[in-house]
């Protein structure tokens, strides 16, 4: 909040609950300093961003006023609502459970997007008298999307248009070598599996932000390893990252999740399907009724869908993108047009606003001009 404030955009914290008794902060930017004088003069459309795994609302924010896709959007007269999931630096509160305990992490982004996706979406669209929104996520944040979408259908009368960055629901051609090492131990249920769910994983600590000042700073000597370790992750070789950010992606990643989130991402690269959490065959049977667990059946995700992917994404497979658009009833794929560019690099590239963002602001205003006598906002 106080980086949005720093930049002169007016921003609001709100606090969200789930079904399932989560505590959620999540920002709303409501204007632009730009739009000073038509603050009150018409309702805005709303937008809400979903952010990635191990991230938090920071990651539409980071990359400043002229090119972070946040402030884009206030600029071009939406209400934007910035989402934070449960278990990362904002979100880490229940009713009845404290987060030293394992039962706060007794989760995965299944729970995220039934629980915290549905309540963050419906509480964005009551504060602001609306009856839709347009949707823009990133990798975790477009598979919560997936689940919603199919799991609970009537939620797709409830966006405009979608724009889905680095999508990942089937993991077939997931090329992260830790993936590839994770899933022979943790792709299936075991000892193991059950032993490691449901932990909190990589929370920021004061010591990392202190580190990150000296390590990722410009001019440090150790800059490339702030830098190498996106790289390793996301895709080698890119040569988009805007080198400034990194000190701010240091002091603000990783921001923390559940080690179950991970694990059901690596049951999704062994079974090579999008499927819920396998919990085993005995707590299959007694959670889903049957032995294993059941698909999220994608055909019920009936909005219109934009997908951007690229071809040095570790994470979002050109290949695993390309077979969900097959599946989908109604889905635009946009495929990055620079071999190197890696899965960060839709977030915290230097270009990423000639690349994307600009594309995305384009089709959302068209749809709005489109659909001006639609009630739906």
């Amino acid at each position: 909040a106080l980086l949005i404030t720093n930049h002169n955009y007016p921003v609001e914290e709100h606090t969200v609950h789930t079904r399932d008794d989560y505590i959620l902060t999540i920002y709303r930017i409501p204007t632009s300093p730009k739009h000073q004088q038509s603050n009150n003069s018409h309702k805005r459309p709303v937008v809400f961003l979903q952010h990635g795994i191990l991230c938090a609302s920071d990651d539409w924010i980071i990359n400043g006023p002229e090119t972070s896709l946040a402030y884009m959007f206030a600029d071009a007269g939406y209400d934007v609502w910035l989402g934070n999931a449960r278990g990362n630096t904002y979100s880490r509160q229940h009713k009845h459970i404290h987060p030293d305990t394992s039962d706060f992490w007794r989760f995965s982004w299944h729970e995220i997007g039934v629980y915290d996706l549905a309540a963050m979406l419906d509480y964005a669209l009551s504060e602001s008298h609306s009856s839709s929104l347009h949707f823009v996520a990133h990798s975790q944040g477009t598979t919560t999307f997936f689940v919603l979408m199919s799991s609970l259908p009537s939620y797709n009368d409830k966006v405009r248009s979608v724009h889905l960055l680095a999508p990942i629901a089937y993991m077939r051609n997931h090329s992260f070598i830790l993936s590839k090492l994770g899933g022979i131990f943790l792709g299936s249920h075991s000892f193991l599996s059950s032993v490691l769910g449901s932990m909190e994983l990589l929370p920021i600590t004061g010591v990392q932000k202190m580190m990150c000042e000296h390590i990722c700073s410009e001019g440090s000597m150790f800059q490339f390893l702030c830098s190498g370790l996106l790289d390793f992750i996301g895709g080698w070789g890119t040569q988009h990252l805007n080198q400034t950010l990194l000190t701010d992606v240091c002091a603000t990643h990783p921001a923390g999740a559940s080690t179950s989130q991970i694990i059901h991402y690596l049951q999704l690269y062994t079974s090579g399907d999008f499927r819920q959490y396998d919990y085993g065959r005995e707590q299959n049977e007694i959670i889903y009724q049957q032995a294993t667990p059941p698909s999220y059946n994608v055909k019920n995700i009936i909005s219109c869908v934009d997908m951007y992917y690229s071809d040095n994404d570790y994470m979002s497979a050109v290949e695993d993108v390309e077979y969900l658009a097959t599946l989908l009833p109604c889905a635009k794929l946009y495929r990055i047009p620079y071999s190197d560019w890696n899965h960060y690099d839709f977030l915290w590239s230097s270009n990423v606003k000639e690349v994307i963002n600009d594309r995305i602001i384009e089709k959302m205003l068209i749809y709005d001009m489109e659909h001006v006598l639609d009630k739906s906002f």
